[in-house]
């Protein structure tokens, strides 16, 4: 603030005390009046006095952010006293804390030129008296909850020049005629008002000609190009205009009428097709951000309907659109600085004509299409930012990079490209490089980074590359994001380390260092953020990183580390240390005051997960899984608020019954507890307290009793494992309930991937399973989202299949061998048209297999053996592909791939056949049968030969017949003795 020289002038005793009352009246929690003590009040913070007058021309008592980054407010009530600065010229009260009506004593303020109440939560209608400050040249009331129910008041204030009622309610209807009537305004912003739509027959539209409006903002008031169509394009004097969050559609051509306008924003416009060929009317053209709307033209027909800016245009944005083709003809914008053209469908490559463009400092063409070898760089050699992430650009890249002096941060992350240039070295001003996901090759040497002096992020992460610097080697820069995942930095820990003060992010992932972890690691920075030291070898004991308080995210999982857990930093959110070879308790965990994620699976850990008395509320996900852990689970683990997700405690040591503490972790998406000596019943809360269970695996334990029927509540189930227990009683016949295993409509399932939230470094948790898939025992994550599987073999479940089991025809596994279910194989078996593995093995199913399971032409895994089914194999390509010993044990079974099924057979007496049942089409069982048969053949083969004894004519016709057909070699000397005795 400027307090001007006062040496020799004393501020006036009235409006002194005017301050002292004003200040009165106000709460100054941040000590921004703590100057206004003294006699000289013109020297106050925030205070301007006439240099020959001594009177208060300005006071300044804005809210907001101060030198050290903290937000400061006023609050309180503004006093009446202020009227007693008549000749007050300047207020501004803005960004603080008032609340309530805008005060009426300031429109006695007469002398006002300038008003600033914007962002101070003032709420209401404003007092008619503003109407009295007729001098006013400025009037900002933004950002407030205010209501405009008429704006004729205005029309008072000839003088003003700006308006700002941004963020306001103005209910206005004919607020664009009250406007046009300020003769002097020149800026306006109107943006999310909520405005009427102009009426276009209105009379309004044919004196805005006349109006000296130069800047105009109506953004984010969804007008649509029809509803602006009939006025906007006669403010011929406009030369900045924002529609940014309107819904306008096709463009309208009346842009090109605005031959003035220097600054056009239509970010997220609403904008659907081309920009119209108008726009070549637009010489002035400065900027134009038409980001996140739906263009859909080639790139190289847009340039040319801009090229009447050519040599005006400095800025250019078209980010988040649809625009395809390639960068061509750039040249000719001979003052073009950005262009901005992220999250497009360009999908050619650089032009061979591009030649060089002096002007542009900022090219970003990421998250596009773009193939083929990057230009010659020396082509931009003003470019300060050069972002190319997320294309197919591939090839080397080029030595002309290192003529980019005035480069500050480059970033082709995510392409194809193969090699780092040695001019890499010659960028003097970079200070970020990222590289990752590339193909890149060969060493990174001392010459590539010791003159980047000026570096603070490098990312070479996921490339091919080989670290090769000399162990005493001391770089000049100080990096705050060291990104350096697979970059064969081992075997030993990399020691430049040591020399870096300020880093916030440190990756080493996937680097085969074989270390111990250095003495002096523990000292890291204070700044660091987040630590990823996972996919190496690095062993020994862990030091003490408590005193650390920024870290928040630690990753040391599939080391070799040993030892008892450290103390961690406790504000950790994500902690990972899996497969190591940590011992010990748990204890250390209960330090950390709100993790949401923590993984210590794949240990030797042991005892009991901690009661660390206050719940976990944030935690996320705990995987404790394969591990030494005994007893049962806390109840501080959840509570009524608690968001975990996932509990992994699989292949421990856990005893007792089912834990009751999971009655209040009622968020549950995932539950393992498989392998461990659990016993009992499951709980009948399991289906109301459990409700949101996708995943849940009790396989292996001890559990007894029946399937509870509220397990039937668990819609959103897709892994139901309860094999290798002591399960008893019937299945329930409500497992139709589960209708995440019925197909979908959109034949999407949940993801059981879990966001910790930790800003810019938090890592998504992908969630696991341990299923019996196909015979084999496996874990899963990726794809974890696709499995439905239901498994209750081995247990001790009768009675019969559920008919209604046909209903979840999205199930690709089925399992219920090895118990003593009865009955048949349910009817409607082949409309579970997604199984690939079914298994009903060890039962004492019996009758015919359904030529349902014909239909099932994606079960690759099926095992029947072990029953009492009888009959036929249905014929089918799928069910003779198996192998014989899917059906073993089945005596009464025939067909391929068995032997085949007897015809003349009686019929068997074996275990299974029923007597009383229908006959079987396969098998002829009755004596009628045979004696028909027999009779049959004595008839025919008689009633033949009988005619040629008794008939001489045809007799003698029939063997003419014979002789002459010399090829039929017919033997009869036999027959003939016979026949011919009796002519």
């Amino acid at each position: 603030m400027s307090r001007g020289d006062h040496a020799k002038v004393l501020c006036i005793t009235k409006e002194r005390e005017a301050l002292l009352d004003l200040k009165q009246g106000l709460i100054d929690e941040y000590n921004m009046l703590s100057s206004w003590k003294n006699e000289e009040c013109c020297s106050w913070r925030g205070v301007k006095c006439s240099n020959t007058t001594g009177h208060i021309l300005a006071l300044n008592l804005h809210g907001g952010i101060d030198n050290d980054s903290n937000i400061v407010t006023l609050t309180g009530n503004i006093s009446s006293s202020l009227v007693k600065l008549q000749y007050l010229k300047y207020l501004d009260l803005s960004f603080n804390d008032f609340g309530g009506r805008i005060p009426k004593f300031i429109g006695y303020l007469k002398r006002l030129e300038t008003l600033n109440l914007s962002g101070s939560y003032f709420t209401g209608p404003i007092p008619p008296q503003l109407q009295n400050l007729t001098y006013l040249r400025a009037l900002d009331l933004r950002s407030n909850s205010l209501i405009f129910m008429s704006l004729e008041w205005l029309s008072h204030l000839v003088y003003l020049e700006y308006l700002d009622l941004s963020a306001s309610n103005v209910q206005e209807k004919n607020w664009l005629q009250e406007i046009i009537k300020l003769p002097n305004l020149r800026e306006l912003h109107l943006s999310s008002c909520q405005l009427p739509i102009i009426d276009p027959s209105s009379p309004v539209s044919a004196n805005i000609s006349s109006s000296s409006l130069s800047i105009l903002d109506i953004s984010y008031n969804q007008y649509s190009s029809h509803a602006i169509n009939s006025w906007l394009f006669n403010f011929t004097s406009l030369n900045s205009l924002a529609l940014s969050g309107s819904n306008l559609g096709q463009i309208s051509t009346g842009f090109g009428y605005l031959k003035s306008l220097e600054h056009l924003n239509l970010y997220v416009g609403g904008i659907e097709g081309e920009i119209p060929k108008s726009f070549e009317n637009l010489s002035r053209l400065r900027s134009l951000d038409a980001s996140s709307n739906n263009l859909s033209q080639p790139f190289s027909e847009l340039l040319d309907i801009l090229s009447g800016s050519n040599r005006s245009l400095e800025f250019l944005s078209f980010e988040g659109n649809a625009l395809t083709g390639s960068l061509i003809n750039l040249t000719r914008f001979s003052s073009l600085r950005e262009l901005r053209l992220r999250d497009n469908l360009l999908n050619g490559i650089f032009h061979e004509s591009v030649r060089q463009i002096s002007s542009l400092e900022y090219l970003d063409l990421s998250n596009n299409q773009m193939t083929g070898p990057l230009p010659d760089l020396a082509l931009f050699p003003s470019l300060k930012e050069l972002h190319l992430r997320s294309n197919h650009f591939k090839g080397m890249i080029p030595q002309g990079l290192g003529q980019l002096s005035k480069l500050k941060i480059l970033d082709v992350s995510f392409n194809r490209l193969q090699g780092l240039p040695e001019s890499l070295g010659q960028l003097f001003d970079l200070e970020s490089f990222d590289a990752p996901y590339n193909l890149l090759e060969g060493t990174i040497s001392e010459s590539h980074l010791s003159n980047l002096c000026n570096l603070k992020s490098l990312d070479l992460s996921s490339n091919s590359l080989t670290w090769n610097v000399s162990l005493d080697w001391i770089p000049c820069f100080q990096l705050q994001v060291i990104r350096l995942s697979s970059c064969n930095l081992g075997p030993l820990f990399p020691k430049w380390l040591q020399t870096q003060n300020s880093y916030s992010i440190l990756d080493l992932s996937l680097n085969s260092i074989s270390d111990t972890m250095p003495s002096w690691f523990p000292k890291s920075p204070s700044t660091l953020y987040s630590l990823n030291l996972s996919y190496n070898q690095i062993s020994g004991k862990i030091h003490d990183l408590s005193a650390n308080n920024a870290l928040m995210v630690i990753d040391f999982g599939y080391n070799n580390f040993s030892g008892p857990l450290p103390r961690f930093p406790k504000l950790v959110s994500e902690l990972r240390v899996d497969n190591n070879q940590f011992s010990g308790s748990l204890n250390s965990i209960c330090t950390l005051r709100s993790p949401t994620t923590l993984d210590l699976s794949e240990n030797l850990l042991s005892g009991e997960i901690p009661d660390c008395g206050t719940p976990m509320s944030g935690l996320m996900v705990l995987n404790v899984a394969n591990n030494n852990i005994s007893g049962s689970i806390p109840y501080s683990l959840c509570s009524s608020t608690s968001l975990l997700s996932a509990l992994y405690v699989r292949n421990n040591n856990l005893s007792g019954q089912f834990p009751a503490s999971l009655k209040n972790c009622q968020g549950l998406k995932v539950l393992d507890l498989g392998r461990n000596t659990l016993s009992g019943k499951i709980p009948e809360w399991i289906g109301t307290k459990l409700a949101y269970l996708g995943i849940l695996s009790l396989r292996f334990n001890k559990l007894s009793g029946s399937i509870p029927l509220s397990i039937c509540q668990l819609q959103s189930i897709q892994i139901l494992d309860l094999s290798v227990n002591h399960l008893s009683g019937g299945i329930p016949q409500c497992f139709s309930n589960f209708t995440t295993m019925e197909l979908l409509q959109d034949g999407s399932s949940v993801k059981y991937d879990f966001n910790p939230y930790t800003p810019h470094v938090g890592t998504l948790y992908h969630g696991n399973a341990f299923v019996q898939w196909k015979n084999k025992e496996s874990e899963y994550h990726n794809t974890l989202w696709l499995l439905k599987t239901i498994d209750l073999s081995s247990n001790k479940l009768v009675g019969d299949i559920p008919k209604d089991f046909s209903r979840m025809n999205a199930l690709l596994s089925l399992n219920l061998s090895r118990n003593n279910l009865t009955g048949n194989i349910i009817e409607g078996i082949g409309l579970m048209k997604m199984l690939e593995s079914l298994d009903l093995s060890r039962n004492h199913l019996s009758g015919k297999i359904p030529i349902g399971l014909t239909n099932l032409t994606f079960l690759s895994v099926l095992d029947l053996s072990n029953n009492n089914f009888s009959g036929r194999i249905p014929s089918s390509t799928q069910l003779q592909g198996f192998d014989s010993s899917t059906y073993f044990g089945n005596i009464q079974l025939c067909g391929p791939p068995l032997q085949e099924c007897p015809t003349f057979a009686p019929p068997n007496p074996h275990v299974g056949y029923d007597r009383t049942s229908q006959e079987n089409d396969d098998e002829f069982s009755s004596k009628e049968f045979y004696i028909s048969m027999a009779l049959g053949f004595i008839v025919a083969f008689f009633g033949f030969l009988g005619s040629l004894l008794f008939n001489d004519s045809w007799r003698n016709a029939y063997f003419k017949w014979l002789n002459g057909c010399s090829m039929l070699h017919f033997e009869y000397p036999l027959l003939w003795p016979i026949i011919s005795s009796t002519t």
